[in-house]
């Protein structure tokens, strides 16, 4: 089974679901990607659903598109309540802006959103991820014993993991890998700051289309890359997401293909892990 852990949907429904784009930072070092991507490439839950039955991908997570949405994360929780049996979603908290955000996930969480996503790449840049400010959500997410998907540059990974010594049982997947810096590839000196972090148990990496497409622009083999990952943090601790259609280099079948490329290096049972078991762990009930 073939699991997406990491989409985004815009719906057509403007006025049921208002664009409210939130000022991100492009300071990843990386490929820029177009702001209005939201405008320009819209993909509807349905749509996916769509992509996905061609592609033969069986489940997808629908990630909270700060950029489009900044804080509202009703479409994707509606859009999972209706396809629960094959979408889950993941919402967004405003921690620096919400004087009470933890009650404000719980919200979201009562109507269906199985996971948060701790989203410091604004403008200016977040620095709470550790600080006293994001405690009563990281409480609330141990509480309910749901996964936070945390969306920081490489610079904050020493914050990431003084949050994950704090909380060693909540269950953490990185997005994008923490956007590393893959330039000279193998041996990949640029991303030991990222393969330190192997120590902490409860850490997850997602190893998106935006990875794997900045490897192919870096003359790297993704496959190479991947399994540099895996003999660190071992296969059952990666997992693959397309971030479709924000990432849109290639269609979505051909960025399920780049998927299955680059877990070629693994074993039989390390590509399942990878390409979606990994991910089922994290959310179950997709299972």
């Amino acid at each position: 089974m073939i699991v997406d852990s990491h989409t985004h949907v815009v719906s057509r429904d403007e006025a049921r679901y208002p664009l409210s784009p939130a000022g991100l930072d492009q300071g990843t070092g990386t490929e820029r990607r177009p702001a209005a991507w939201y405008r320009e490439v819209p993909v509807t839950a349905e749509e996916l659903l769509e992509r996905m039955d061609a592609a033969g991908v069986a489940r997808a997570v629908l990630v909270q598109a700060v950029g489009a949405y900044s804080y509202d994360n009703e479409y994707a929780v509606d859009s999972a309540a209706a396809h629960h049996d094959r979408l889950a979603s993941v919402c967004s908290v405003d921690v620096a802006g919400d004087p009470d955000a933890a009650a404000t996930l719980c919200r979201w969480v009562a109507g269906g959103a199985r996971g948060v996503r701790l989203f410091t790449v604004t403008q200016p840049e977040g620095q709470w991820l550790d600080e006293a400010i994001a405690e009563p959500v990281w409480r609330c997410a141990a509480d309910l014993n749901m996964p936070v998907v945390v969306t920081i540059l490489a610079r904050q990974l020493d914050k990431l993991r003084n949050a994950l010594r704090r909380h060693p049982d909540v269950p953490v997947a990185l997005d994008h890998c923490g956007f590393p810096d893959l330039r000279g590839g193998p041996p990949f000196a640029r991303v030991d700051g990222l393969l330190a972090l192997a120590d902490l148990s409860n850490l997850r990496l997602k190893v998106t289309s935006h990875v794997l497409g900045q490897a192919l622009r870096g003359g790297v083999e993704p496959a190479e890359f991947v399994l540099h990952l895996a003999k660190r943090f071992g296969a059952d601790r990666l997992l693959w997401g397309s971030d479709y259609s924000q990432t849109h280099f290639r269609d979505y079948a051909g960025l399920v293909e780049l998927a299955r490329q680059a877990a070629e290096g693994l074993s039989e049972a390390d590509r399942a892990a990878f390409l979606g078991r990994t991910a089922l762990e994290l959310w179950p009930e997709l299972a």
